[in-house]
Parts: structure tokens; sequence; C-alpha cells
């Protein structure tokens, strides 16, 4: 990062009070240990910092999420643009039901008590009585923080928000108003590692806690292609500063519903391959996902298993979404192949390895058209240069 970088970041964080954290829609380990490593360190500086996210936090991340609140996005009938009413309430466990309409609320979720569900009202507020600086981590596009995104562009605002976009997705659209990208990067957790360092600030052990999930899940372990020697120096320097890799290693990768392995039985028996087995695929329907009482947040890790067969180059998992007819692509490739370049051929995007979009059509629907794009891909060495994008 450069010093002028750096300056104007650091002169942002500390000009701020009240700053506002997200990331992205459905959200994975870089995302919530980005967002948790921030919060930890604005408490430290004396702010008073909020998470606020689109989605509920994922159950295998939860244990990070022990000692302070993380709101959740909410959308009511009936409100104003200029804010409505603000909702808060303890809630534990997924919240996507309790999402629906026009109107632009929050809702706070604390996962280290089992009190049921309480909500109050209190009177609507302006979003800059509520924020002082938004600071979006591990997000591409300010479409991708979903409902949140009406904090940040809110056209009739008296007051422009200052926004800190910290990001490593190659087809980052530079949507903040101080915007440090870096597609090399493993993680966004080894980007915030970086810039503690480089501000001398403190990392303690809920911050690299935190860090090293980020880093631990975005590189795969350490065996994707992101993976750099910066990657697993800045892991082993967060184990110094007091992070049990054991613990999180039983955390996050030895936490298995049984839901989970039924669906995974499910999905397995809808495994199918392509193009000279080059290509394997399984799907998820929502009678699956109901049928395993599971629900989709966590079913993230699922694209890995065509992707991790002998001979396969392009693995995809389709899965069914809440919307009639409408369909969640994830990709995962090897041997070179940029998975990047052929989702936003469908408007969507990623890394060069693991990329995602969203279809409209039927399950077969779907992987008929991604499949017949992948060999065209494949087919063509040059065809991944094109820009042409696919009708959706």
């Amino acid at each position: 990062m450069s010093i002028d970088l750096f300056n104007k970041l650091k002169g942002l964080i500390d000009r701020c009070h009240r700053p506002l954290i997200t990331s992205h829609i459905r959200l994975d380990g870089d995302a919530v240990g980005s967002e948790l490593a921030l919060y930890h360190v604005l408490k430290g500086l004396g702010k008073e910092p909020s998470i606020v996210n689109d989605s509920p936090v994922p159950r295998i991340y939860k244990f990070l999420v022990q000692d302070h609140e993380i709101k959740i996005w909410k959308s009511t009938q009936g409100g104003s643009a200029s804010g409505g009413p603000e909702m808060f309430a303890k809630q534990i466990g997924e919240s996507a039901s309790l999402c629906g309409g026009q109107e632009t609320s929050v809702e706070s979720s604390t996962v280290s008590s089992d009190e049921p569900l309480r909500a109050t009202s209190t009177p609507a507020v302006n979003v800059e009585d509520l924020y002082d600086l938004v600071i979006v981590v591990d997000t591409p596009s300010v479409e991708r923080v979903g409902g949140v995104s009406q904090l940040i562009t809110r056209p009739h605002r008296q007051v422009d928000l200052p926004v800190i976009n910290i990001d490593h997705h190659v087809c980052n659209t530079n949507f903040g108003t101080v915007n440090w990208v870096e597609p090399r990067r493993g993680s966004t957790g080894e980007m915030i590692y970086e810039f503690l360092r480089q501000a001398n600030l403190e990392i303690t052990p809920k911050v690299a806690e935190a860090l090293y999930v980020a880093i631990i899940t975005d590189t795969g372990r350490f065996t994707h292609n992101n993976t750099s020697s910066e990657s697993l120096r800045a892991a082993a320097h967060l184990i110094d500063c007091g992070v049990n890799p054991t613990r999180i290693g039983e955390r996050l990768y030895r936490a298995n519903t049984y839901g989970q392995l039924q669906l995974l039985a499910m999905a397995t028996k809808t495994l199918s391959f392509h193009s000279n087995k080059r290509i394997a695929s399984v799907w998820l329907t929502r009678d699956m996902l109901r049928e395993a009482h599971t629900p989709s947040i966590d079913t993230h890790d699922f694209a890995d298993i065509p992707a991790s067969i002998e001979g396969v180059v392009v693995g995809i998992l389709l899965r069914e979404l809440g919307e009639p007819n409408k369909v969640k692509v994830s990709l995962r490739s090897r041997d070179g192949l940029d998975v990047n370049k052929l989702a936003q051929r469908f408007g969507g995007g990623g890394h060069e390895r693991a990329a995602g979009f969203e279809l409209q059509g039927s399950i077969q629907e779907v992987q008929e058209r991604v499949v017949e794009e992948i060999n065209k891909v494949m087919d063509s060495p040059k065809a991944d240069e094109k820009e042409e994008k696919v009708p959706a």
C-alpha cells in the first residue's frame, strides 16, 4: 500500500466517531473476520463502530461473535426513504424470514444469549445521525451489500458519508471515496492485517482470531492459488498474537451438523459430468434444504465437491433461491481457467478460481446454459478474454 493511500485511509478513520462496517450478502469467513477485526480495533481507539449486514452470520462463524451486536438489515412495509423506524432485537440464528418489503430499518443480533426474539421501536432518525463513515470490506460493488446499500447511496442524503472500500476482488468497481483494492491478495483480512501493522495498531487476541479466520477461509486452508508467503507470514504472526489454530480448525472444519451431512448425501446423488468429465455439477433444491432442515447459508462449501474430483477443470453448484425459477450458480476451477471472467458474462463475478452469479430458469435449464458457456471457454483459449455478456 502506498503512503498516500495509507494516509487517506488513516485520516478518515482518525476523524470518524461512529463508523458503519458492512460487507457482501451471504457472508463468508473473510467478510465476517474482516468486519470483526475492524470492529475491535475501532472500539479500542475509542470509536463507536457498528456492523450492519444484509445477511445473518453463518453458524460456523458465530463463535467469533460473543460479546457485541451485529445488526441485520431489515425491510418493513410503509416507510419513507428517509429512514423509517429503527427496529432493534436480540435474535439467534437465521433471520431471512424477518425480511421483506421496502422500508429500511436495522435489527440487532447477539449470539451469546438464548433469549427469545424481542423488538422495540425507536423514533425515526437520519442516517447522518447514526454514522459518519462507512467501511465496506470484501465487496466488489455497492450492490453486493444488499439493502445496506441504501445507507450509502441514498440520493437525497443531506451529507455525503465518506466510504472506504477495502477489497481483493479483481472485478471491484472502485465505488468508494477511498478505494484500496488489491486482487493479488489472498484475502481482505490479509490487507487489514497489513494496515494495522503499518499503522502500528495493537493486534489483540480477538483481532488476531478474526483475521486468522478471514485468511484461512479465503485461501482454502492455504491451498488456493491466492495463497502467498505474505499470507503465511501474516497467519504465523497472528498465532504469535494469541490465535489457537487447533481451536479455529475445530470450529470451522469439524463442526458439520447432521443436516449438512444429509444434504451432502443428497447433493452427491445429483452429481453429473459433462465435456468428457472436465466439468462436474451438483445441485440443491429448496425441497432438499427443507428435508435436511439446513439453511442455505450452511452450503457455501458445497461448490468444492464437484471441483475436488480428479480430472475436473470446473465444478458447478446450482442452488434454487427463494424466488421462484431463480438459481444461484457457484463456480470453482483449476488448471488456469478464469471463472471470474466467465461469471462476469452472466452479470456476476468473484475471483479467478471461485466466482458466482444468479440466473432465471430451472436448475436443468441453467445448468445447460452454464455448461455450454464453459465449453466455449475451454475450447477456445482466447474466449475468456472477450467482454461480451450473456443475456440473463
